[in-house]
């Protein structure tokens, strides 16, 4: 999310930005290495440090000093200790703004905003630009990458949850289906407001291996492009469509549909523009979807024609404090829903 430059003189403005990744880049830095860490609980001379983290002695202190000098760590006479800021980048940090941090110095991440232009000039999400197959096709192809992506995206979900689902009455559903859920700590939150509720956590196989086994939770290993889903009366998508073009988002809402029932709800959790979008809070998220997959994020008349278009129909946008629910049930004019793709309870 964008943070305010208001307070900035223009000429300001323009050089901070222009120059803004010479800031995060030194962040990323102290993040991959394992920095915090290695300071631990005490003021560290920097030669330790740089010995225990196998890295130039020198080099590192101007990374260090840098980064002192935005807030980040403190430095003095050759000794570095941690303050507020600093100590949000320890392994374990409630905040989980570690795994993030690494999330997004990942190459293909640097990689795919260096190809910015061309995606520009041609439309083409810059990840495809560095693999054919795209942004995800390059994570299956380099697992070391995956896993630091999946860290960080459970780091971003576990930020949001908290200001998201108390904002939903889910008591009424009987079973709720995750679909992408990842590792599935939205689905447990969901669960533990909804106690007479049973989840089923569908996703890829590699993710669902590192999900926290659970009574009350069924997984399911699939492609919500290409296999049948699980009957629900719930269906929670969670910044699932904004990865996606219309094309793959309608394949997705079908999907959905065909498994549902009439009495079934779907629910997307996403970022909504606002009509005015250049009030859009979210406007960098969106620059990640140009960048990275070639998805966007929508309006609230672009959501109600997708759903319009895959058999449902919007029924409310529920504002929470973090992003919006769209709450969508089947049309009355229903499509086809084969029921027989669908996977029964």
């Amino acid at each position: 999310m964008l943070a305010p430059v208001d307070d900035l003189e223009p000429a300001e403005l323009v050089g901070s930005l222009a120059e803004a990744y010479v800031n995060s880049r030194c962040l990323h830095v102290a993040a991959t290495l394992g920095l915090a860490d290695a300071v631990g609980d005490r003021t560290r001379p920097l030669t330790d440090l740089a010995a225990d983290l196998g890295v130039d002695a020198s080099a590192l202190g101007r990374v260090v000093r840098h980064l002192a000098s935005l807030g980040v760590f403190v430095v003095e006479n050759g000794h570095v200790a941690h303050n507020d800021a600093s100590r949000l980048l320890r392994t374990g940090d409630p905040e989980g703004l570690l795994p993030l941090t690494r999330m997004l110095a990942l190459p293909i991440l640097w990689d795919s905003f260096k190809t910015l232009e061309e995606t520009v000039r041609t439309g083409r999400p810059g990840a495809s630009f560095h693999d054919p197959g795209g942004f995800f096709a390059y994570l299956d192809a380099h697992p070391d990458e995956s896993t630091v992506y999946d860290q960080g995206m459970t780091a971003m979900t576990l930020r949001r949850i908290a200001r998201i689902v108390p904002a939903y009455d889910f008591t009424p559903f009987e079973v709720i289906a995750d679909i992408g859920g990842g590792r599935g700590h939205l689905l447990r939150a969901v669960l533990e407001r909804a106690p007479g509720a049973r989840g089923i956590l569908f996703d890829r196989g590699h993710v669902l291996a590192d999900a926290e086994p659970d009574d009350r939770v069924t997984t399911l290993s699939g492609s919500f492009l290409t296999d049948p889903l699980p009957q629900a009366d719930c269906y929670l998508l969670s910044n699932v469509i904004h990865d996606w073009s219309d094309r793959e988002a309608l394949t997705i809402l079908r999907a959905v549909r065909a498994a549902a029932t009439p009495q079934s709800t779907m629910l997307l959790i996403e970022f909504v523009v606002p009509d005015d979008a250049s009030e859009f809070d979210a406007s960098d998220i969106d620059i990640y979807m140009l960048a990275l997959v070639g998805g966007r994020e929508r309006t609230r008349d672009e959501y109600a024609d997708l759903l319009d278009s895959s058999g449902w129909q919007l029924r409310r946008a529920l504002l929470t404090p973090s992003q919006t629910i769209l709450e969508a049930v089947p049309a009355t004019d229903d499509l086809e829903r084969g029921a027989s793709q669908a996977i029964p309870l």
